[in-house]
């Protein structure tokens, strides 16, 4: 992984784009409150696209299709999200 792949607290120290944990008695610098206030505002988007996904039950339950084909399913689920959310396919 690289320093592209965002992800959340959890993951610092594993190479990823993470926000700066605040230690206690520390003061963070304007600059260091900024770039978390970056990172968070993308990873936002991402994590509510996926909470959003999960919604749709044939992909939060068991899948009860032939294995082969949940790509495909996903790839409708994902289409249809997108297409809710607003966007086209041009």
């Amino acid at each position: 992984m690289d320093k592209t792949t965002l992800a959340d607290k959890g993951y610092v120290g594993l190479g990823l784009l993470t926000p700066v944990k605040h230690k206690p008695g520390v003061k963070m610098s304007k600059a260091v409150k900024e770039n978390n206030r970056v990172i968070n505002k993308l990873r936002v988007v991402v994590e509510r696209v996926i909470a959003h996904i999960k919604t749709w039950r044939v992909l939060h339950m068991g899948f009860r299709r032939p294995l082969s084909s949940y790509q495909r399913v996903f790839s409708v689920v994902r289409g249809l999200v997108f297409l809710a959310a607003g966007g086209t396919f041009e």
